[in-house]
C-alpha cells in the first residue's frame, strides 16, 4: 500500500517541478531533493509491504514513510493555493502586489523549511534500516506473506473434492467442449474470483471419465504468480513421463526442453492444466511450446478475465457463479450434517434454521461456505451453532477456528488478488472500504472520487480526447476483470465510523480532532432517521486534510452546513445530495481544488454566486428547485465534463461558450421555443457532448413542443433522456446514429413510437416510462431494433396490444414490464427471441401472472428465458 502511495507522490512532485516552475521558485531544489529521496525509498518499498506482516519495525518503518509522503503532498498543496489567491492582474493592484511580497518570501521560507523537514526525516527513516535491522528483516530468509500464502493455495490433481454443487451442468458443458475438439490447440478458461470453485471444477474435468478415455496423456502444474517457465515446463513433461527419464529431462537446457515439449504435444492427445495462472506475461512466456495444430489442450483457471481472453480470444470461457440461497445451503447441509444421523431430528431442524441464515452472510461464496461447515461439522448443540453464527466474520477470518489457524483462511485467499496488483489499482481498490457491507456503489461517484484523491493520473500516449474520467473508467475495469472484491479496512487508509458502533454525538464530535485525509460516515436506516444534531459542534477547520466529504441522504439540524466547510482547502468531492440543506455558504468559493459538487438536495435552495471561483470542477449537480433570488455565473467553469440540471431561467445559456469539454448536460428548459434555439446554436461549441436530457415542464396548458432542430444539432449523441411533452416523434435521421440508449418520460406521444425507434441502428438500451406513450399498440417489426440488448415498458396505462414479429430484436437479452395493467400477456413473438436471459415482470396483475407460470397458458412463449422474476403481482 506504502508503494502505491509513494509512487502518486512522486508522480506528482514530477509533474509540479515540470509545470509550475514560477510557483517553485526558491523551493525548487528542496522539492527535487524530496523527490529524489522518495524515489530511492520506493525502491524498497515493495519488499517491504510484503514483509510487514512478520516484524513490527517493518510495519512501523512503512507507516513513516506512507505519513511522510501525504505531509508532502498537503503542505505543497496548501502553498499553491495561498500562491493562487495571491495572482493579481492590471496596474491598479501593483501597490497591493508590492506588499504582499515580503509575505510570499516569509511563506516560501516556511514552505522550504518544512519540505527540508521532511525530507530529513525521510533520511532518518532510510538511515534506520541499517541502525535497526529493518534491512535485514526484508531479506531474511523466509517466505514473504504472499509466498505464505502461495504456499497454502498450492493444488494437487490428486485432492478432489467431493461436495459438489452448482457445479454439475457447467462440468458437463465443459467437459463436452474438451472433448469434441479438433486438430488445432484451444484453451478453455476458467475464470472468477478467489474461492469460487474455480480448481475444484478444473480438478472435476481432470478426472472425467469422458476426458480420460479422449486424452492419451495428463499433466497438472500449479503455476501461482511466480511464474517459472523452466519449472512449469518440467512439470509438463515429469507428468508423462517415466521414472527413468525424469533425471535426463532435468539436466535440459531450456532450448532443448522447449523443443522436446513441442514435439510430444505435437504427437500426442495431451490435456494440460495451467491452474491459477496471474497475467498475461505468464502466459507469453509459456505458449512457445503448445503447437498450433495438435490434438492437444489447454486448460487454465484465473481470477483475470483479461488473461482468459489473451490466451485464446476464441476459445472457452467459463465464469462460474456465485451460489444461489438453495445450492448454499445444499453445500452446507453435506459438509456439516452428512453422515450424523445420530442427532435428533428436533435438533436437526433448529440447525437447519441456524445453517439457512449463516449461508445467506457467505453470499454464495463457496470457499466461504466449506470453511463453515468444516466448523460446524465439530458443534453438536444448538449453541455452538448459533455461536458460529452470530461472529460468523471472525470464523470465516480465521479458517474455522475462534483463534486463527493454519487453514488456508478466505481472507487470505483475496489477500493473493490484492498483493498482485499493480500500485496504482491499490489505492483505488481500498477505496471501497468507505462503503457499507453489501453497498450497491455507483460507478460515476466512485471514480469521480478517485479522480479527487489524486488516485487517477494522467496517462501519456493516450487517445487525443481522452480524460481522467476515461482513465479512471479504465481502472476500474482492471479491477473487475481481476475479480476484486474484498479487503481494505486492515490498512491505515480510511476511517469508518459506523452509527451502529457508537453514540451519533461521539462519532462526530471525535471528527473534530481526526488527522484521517478520508473519512466514511456510515449511517443506517431509512433517510428520515439520519437527523444530524451534531454537526454543529464539528469544527471543520481542524479537519483540513480532508478530501471528500459526502453527506448523501442525512438530515441536518437547521438546514445549513458550518461556515467553517470553507476551510476545507484541500477538499475535492463535496455532497449534500438529498439532505434538507437549504442555504449554500458563501465560503464554499474558497474550495479552489474542488472537482465534484453535488447540490441535488430535497427542497429548494439558495446557492450565493461563488461558483465561478471554483475553476477545477469537473462535475457539478445543481438543485431541481433554485430559490428565485439566485443568479449564478458558470462562464469561468472551463473544465467542466458533467453539469446536471442547468437551470436555464438562473444561468446564461452563452456560459456554454466556455465548457468546450462538457460530455454530459441535463437542462431544464421552458417550453418557449426560443430556449431550444439558443442551445440548438451551441451544437458547435459543446462537440465533445456525448449524453443529454431534456427537461421541459408538463404542465397541462403548455403546449407540446417540437426537439427535432435541437437533436439534429447534436450528431455525436450516444445518450439521450426527455422528459418532455411533444408534438411527435422526430423521424430516424434526426437522432445521432451513435445513440445506444434512449430513455422517455412524460413525452404523451399517440403514435406507436417503435417504427421510428426500430430504426435507429446501434440502439442498445430503450425505456418507454410513465406518461411516454399514451397509445394503445406497439409493434415491433421484422429486422427492427437490430441492436437491443434491454426493453422496458413501465406504467403505459393504455397498452393493450404489444407484437413482437419474427425477426425483431433478435439480439435482446432482459425485458422489464411494470404497471402496464390493460396488457393481456407477452407478445407470442417472445419465443421468438432466443437471446433473451430475463424477465422482469412487476406490479401487473395476478391473472397475467397465471398466464407466464409453469402449467399456464402462455408459458410457452417464456419457457426458454433462463430468468423470469415475477414482483407484486398478487392483486
Amino acid at each position: 500500500m506504502a508503494e502505491a502511495i509513494v509512487s502518486v507522490t512522486v508522480q506528482k512532485l514530477g509533474q509540479l517541478l515540470l509545470e509550475e516552475p514560477l510557483f517553485l521558485f526558491g523551493i525548487g531544489d528542496q522539492v527535487k531533493q524530496l523527490q529524489d529521496e522518495l524515489k530511492r525509498l520506493n525502491c524498497f518499498l515493495k519488499d517491504a509491504d510484503e514483509k510487514q506482516h512478520e516484524s513490527e519495525r517493518v510495519r512501523n518503518w512503512v507507516a513513516g514513510i506512507r505519513e511522510a509522503s501525504y505531509d508532502a503532498e498537503d503542505i505543497l498543496e496548501a502553498f499553491f493555493l495561498k500562491a493562487e489567491s495571491r495572482k493579481q492582474k492590471g496596474m491598479k493592484r501593483v501597490l497591493r502586489r508590492l506588499a504582499c511580497i515580503l509575505n510570499e518570501a516569509v511563506s516560501l521560507h516556511s514552505v522550504g523549511s518544512e519540505i527540508r523537514e521532511i525530507t530529513s526525516r525521510l533520511s532518518k527513516i532510510a538511515a534506520s534500516m541499517l541502525d535497526f535491522g529493518i534491512k535485514e528483516s526484508m531479506g531474511r530468509e523466509g517466505l514473504s506473506l504472499s509466498d505464505s500464502l502461495r504456499e497454502q493455495r498450492q493444488s494437487f490433481p490428486y485432492v478432489v473434492e467431493h461436495n459438489l454443487v452448482g457445479l454439475e451442468q457447467s462440468l458437463e458443458k465443459l467437459v463436452n467442449d474438451l472433448v469434441s475438439g479438433g486438430e488445432k490447440l484451444r484453451v478453455t478458461s476458467i475464470c472468477g474470483m478467489g474461492g469460487l470453485g474455480k480448481t475444484t471444477l478444473a480438478k472435476q474435468i481432470f478426472h472425467h471419465h469422458k476426458v480420460r478415455r479422449h486424452f492419451d496423456r495428463f499433466a497438472w502444474v500449479y503455476v501461482s504468480q511466480d511464474c517459472r517457465r523452466r519449472h512449469v515446463w518440467q512439470e509438463i513433461f515429469l507428468n508423462r513421463s517415466y521414472k527413468d527419464e525424469n533425471q535426463r529431462i532435468l539436466s535440459l537446457r531450456d532450448e532443448q526442453l522447449g523443443e522436446e515439449l513441442h514435439r510430444f504435444l505435437k504427437r500426442n492427445k495431451c490435456l494440460i492444466v495451467l491452474d491459477d495462472i496471474w497475467g498475461k506475461d505468464a502466459w507469453d512466456c509459456l505458449k512457445h511450446v503448445f503447437p498450433h495444430e495438435t490434438g492437444s489442450e489447454i486448460s487454465l483457471t484465473t481470477r483475470n478475465k483479461e488473461v482468459a481472453l489473451y490466451a485464446d480470444p476464441r476459445g472457452v470461457l467459463h465464469e462460474p457463479q456465485l451460489l444461489t440461497c438453495e445450492e448454499s445451503w445444499e453445500l452446507l447441509e453435506k459438509i456439516s450434517l452428512s453422515g450424523r444421523e445420530n442427532i435428533e431430528p428436533m435438533l436437526v431442524k433448529k440447525m437447519e434454521e441456524i445453517g439457512k441464515q449463516i449461508v445467506v452472510r457467505c453470499g454464495g461464496l463457496p470457499l466461504a461456505i466449506t470453511v463453515l461447515g468444516g466448523l460446524l461439522a465439530t458443534k453438536s448443540t444448538w449453541n455452538e451453532w448459533q455461536r458460529v453464527c452470530e461472529n460468523i466474520k471472525s470464523y470465516v477470518s480465521n479458517g474455522g477456528s475462534s483463534n486463527g489457524s493454519k487453514n488456508m483462511l478466505v481472507a487470505d485467499v483475496l489477500c493473493l488478488s490484492y498483493e498482485y496488483l499493480p500500485p496504482h489499482l491499490k489505492q483505488c481498490f481500498l477505496y471501497f472500504a468507505h462503503y457499507p457491507e453489501d453497498y450497491e456503489v455507483h460507478v460515476g461517484t466512485l471514480v469521480s472520487y478517485w479522480i479527487a484523491e489524486g488516485m487517477v493520473m494522467p496517462v501519456k500516449h493516450t487517445e487525443a480526447g481522452t480524460t481522467v474520467e476515461d482513465v479512471g473508467q479504465d481502472y476500474l475495469e482492471e479491477l473487475v476483470k481481476r475479480s476484486m472484491v474484498m479487503k481494505a479496512k486492515q490498512e491505515s487508509f480510511v476511517q469508518v465510523i459506523d452509527s451502529r458502533d457508537q453514540d451519533e454525538a461521539e462519532a462526530f464530535i471525535s471528527l473534530s480532532t481526526n488527522t484521517s485525509r478520508r473519512i466514511s460516515v456510515q449511517l443506517h436506516g431509512g433517510a428520515e432517521e439520519h437527523h444530524i444534531k451534531s454537526l454543529s459542534q464539528v469544527s471543520f477547520r481542524k479537519m483540513k486534510l480532508l478530501r471528500v466529504l459526502d453527506l448523501e441522504g442525512a438530515q441536518i439540524e437547521g438546514g445549513k452546513l458550518p461556515d467553517d466547510v470553507g476551510d476545507l482547502i484541500h477538499l475535492r468531492n463535496l455532497s449534500v445530495r438529498l439532505t434538507n440543506v437549504k442555504e449554500r455558504t458563501s465560503s464554499i468559493g474558497n474550495l479552489k481544488l474542488m472537482f465534484t459538487l453535488d447540490l441535488f438536495v430535497k427542497g429548494q435552495l439558495y446557492i450565493p454566486n461563488v461558483l465561478w471561483k471554483l475553476h477545477r470542477l469537473r462535475h457539478l449537480c445543481m438543485p431541481s428547485d433554485l430559490d428565485p433570488k439566485t443568479k449564478l455565473d458558470l462562464s469561468t467553469l472551463r473544465n467542466l465534463q458533467q453539469l446536471w440540471d442547468f437551470p436555464v431561467g438562473k444561468c446564461n445559456p452563452r456560459d456554454f461558450l466556455a465548457m468546450t469539454s462538457l460530455r454530459r448536460l441535463s437542462i431544464n428548459l421552458s417550453s418557449q421555443n426560443t430556449d431550444f434555439v439558443v442551445v440548438s446554436s451551441l451544437s458547435k461549441v459543446l462537440k465533445r457532448l456525448r449524453g443529454l436530457t431534456i427537461n421541459v415542464p408538463c404542465e397541462p396548458m403548455l403546449p407540446p413542443v417540437d426537439v427535432t432542430q435541437l437533436l439534429s444539432a447534436f450528431t455525436n449523441l450516444c445518450e439521450l433522456e426527455l422528459f418532455l411533452k411533444l408534438e411527435k416523434l422526430p423521424g430516424e435521421q434526426s437522432f445521432s446514429s451513435d445513440l445506444g440508449a434512449l430513455r422517455l418520460w412524460q413525452c404523451g406521444l399517440v403514435d406507436d413510437p417503435f417504427m421510428v425507434l426500430e430504426k435507429l441502428p446501434n440502439l442498445k438500451i430503450l425505456q418507454l416510462f410513465e406518461g411516454s406513450f399514451v397509445g394503445s399498440k406497439l409493434c415491433c417489426s421484422k429486422n427492427g431494433f437490430p441492436q437491443l440488448h434491454s426493453l422496458t415498458l413501465s406504467q403505459l396505462e393504455n397498452l393493450e396490444e404489444w407484437t413482437v414479429e419474427d425477426g425483431a430484436m433478435m439480439r435482446l437479452v432482459t425485458v422489464e414490464l411494470k404497471c402496464c395493467n390493460k396488457l393481456k400477456s407477452v407478445p407470442e413473438g417472445t419465443r421468438f427471441l432466443k437471446n433473451l436471459q430475463e424477465v422482469e415482470i412487476g406490479n401487473m396483475t395476478k391473472a397475467f401472472k397465471d398466464k407466464l407460470i409453469s402449467g399456464g397458458e402462455d408459458f410457452y412463449k417464456v419457457q426458454h428465458v433462463p430468468c423470469v422474476v415475477f414482483e407484486n403481482c398478487e392483486l
